[in-house]
């Protein structure tokens, strides 16, 4: 930029124009996008008049306090606009809401800090609201649901929306302000160009990551603890202190410092990792700001012969770390949330497989047409059960019983009707036992319950109890046809049995209590004896 010409610098306006105009803009304001942070969402009017004239005032400030910086040094307004990286984050945070406040605080930086007119001033700050408004909606578009730092596209997404585009909106804009009220000669309009854009995209470069972090527009990238334990703490300070000491001195010349000071990437990537992305960043704007005070001072490593281009060298040093920690921090948020989804989905299969193997145990362990227990579970658990039993010296009786005339019935009623009331009888017995009972289908219409801590008096009187249950159960009427006796009810035979204090098998108790359900048969049926 020429010493002559009030350049403007900074900020853009553009960020979240929709399709509908102003209409548009209030639906947004009435509904703010998820891009808020909590604080600034749902904001009413007075608010954002609040965050407009807070954008005005810091823009102002900040914007006065660079330019009088640079113009110490005759550089004029600055190789580097720091509040471009304000415009950018108040663009990504409020969008069309905050131009005014972008506006104003440029127009009052030009008009009165640079002294540019009116007209020139007000183009200048046209194209200082745009660019930021521009960057912010291409930004938008590209970004990652999981945030703007957490995958590598957001960052290219950064890189080209709120850093190149929002540059290149002002950069155009102001130049051709230059050309119009300030007569500037065409030919050296791509000259102007090329320094505002740098200008901007360096203060965006620099200065937006830690804002956006800071204010949550942007949440951090999952990563460290996020707090600053003593090691941390002593690295971030460290590194700020190295930075500081190695660009307020005079180096000897011919000292390799210029290309030693880039290890300054390897501290602040250690920061990035183990503490978090905006501790990080926030340090390498401190760094920047050291850096490039530091080298217009005429100190600091790249003054001292070994680079031709001072100014150059800062933006190399600051490119490189920003891209480093940025890059870096992407690619380990990319993997951590990897990790994070494969380990979802191998808990996942672990539960469907659990589950999975849960129904199969349970089909394997039950009799498909009642539900009860199959006749192997209804084995193991009655052995073990009585195994306890005897060891812990408690009685443990048994109960088999058969339906009577049940091939009468698939006879007469077909084998659906004899389901049913196979269903039926598994269903009315099940709501008559106790806890701790165990019942289970033997095979065909033969069924046994298991009865631990019951003696054969106990026994008998569920029995009975099952007895009477069962006759509520009336048979299908083709089934009579069959002669089948009784008055159309269900009926079934029992045989009871105990557990004498000898070491008797479940297998001796079930052909005790056969031989007694054998014997309730043989005496007509439809009563309980004892075995």
């Amino acid at each position: 930029m020429s010493a002559s010409l009030p350049l403007p610098r900074p900020d853009r306006i553009f960020g979240s124009l929709r399709p509908g105009g102003f209409r548009a803009g209030r639906r947004a304001a009435a509904h703010p996008d998820p891009w808020c942070p909590a604080w600034a969402r749902g904001g009413a009017l007075g608010f954002w008049m609040g965050a407009n004239l807070a954008v005005m005032l810091a823009y102002l400030a900040l914007g006065w306090a660079v330019g009088r910086f640079f113009a110490v040094f005759g550089l004029f307004p600055a190789p580097i606009w720091l509040p471009a990286g304000l415009a950018a984050t108040a663009a990504m945070l409020g969008g069309w809401r905050l131009l005014p406040g972008i506006f104003l605080g440029s127009f009052a930086v030009n008009a009165l800090v640079f002294e540019g007119g009116p007209a020139l001033a007000a183009v200048i700050s046209l194209g200082n609201a745009l660019g930021p408004l521009a960057g912010a909606r291409l930004t938008r578009a590209f970004r990652p649901p999981t945030g703007l730092f957490t995958r590598f596209r957001g960052v290219t997404a950064f890189l080209a929306g709120a850093v190149l585009l929002h540059a290149a909106v002002t950069a155009t804009i102001g130049s051709l302000g230059l050309w119009w009220l300030h007569g500037a000669a065409i030919a050296e309009l791509p000259a102007h160009w090329s320094r505002w854009l740098l200008c901007d995209a360096g203060g965006t470069f620099y200065f937006a990551p830690s804002l956006l972090l800071w204010l949550r527009v942007e949440r951090t990238p999952d990563g460290g603890s996020g707090r600053l334990p003593l090691l941390d703490g002593a690295v971030w300070l460290g590194t700020a202190l190295l930075g500081a000491g190695i660009f307020a001195l005079k180096l000897p010349p011919a000292l390799p410092a210029a290309q030693l000071v880039f290890l300054l990437a390897v501290p602040l990537s250690w920061i990035a990792l183990r503490i978090s992305l905006r501790a990080a960043y926030t340090l390498l704007t401190l760094l920047c700001i050291i850096a490039s005070a530091g080298t217009v001072a005429g100190f600091g490593p790249f003054q001292n012969g070994g680079s031709g281009n001072p100014m150059l060298s800062v933006g190399m040093l600051i490119v490189l770390c920003a891209m480093n920690v940025l890059t870096l921090q992407a690619l380990v948020s990319e993997r951590r949330e990897a990790e994070a989804a494969l380990a979802e989905a191998n808990h996942l299969l672990e539960e469907r497989v659990a589950e999975r193997t849960e129904a199969l145990r349970r089909q394997a362990e039950t009799d498909g047409l009642t539900g009860i227990a199959n006749r192997r579970s209804f084995l193991d658990q009655a052995a073990a059960a009585l195994r306890r039993q005897r060891a812990a010296g408690q009685p443990f009786a048994l109960v088999a019983f058969d339906l009577d005339n049940f091939k009468a019935i698939n006879d007469g009623a077909g084998h659906a009707a004899g389901d049913a009331v196979l269903r039926l009888a598994a269903e009315r017995s099940a709501s008559r036992l106790g806890e701790g009972a165990l019942f289970g289908r033997l095979g065909g219409e033969e069924f046994a319950i298991a009865l631990p801590g019951a003696d054969l008096a106990a026994a008998a009187v569920l029995a009975e109890r099952l007895r009477g249950a069962l006759a509520t159960i009336v048979l299908p009427v083709a089934s009579l046809s069959e002669g089948i006796p009784g008055e159309g009810r269900l009926t079934a035979s029992f045989g009871v049995t105990e557990a004498g204090p000898g070491a008797t098998s479940l297998e001796v108790l079930l052909k005790r209590a056969d031989l007694a359900l054998y014997a309730a048969k043989a005496a007509g049926r439809d009563q309980v004896r004892a075995g």
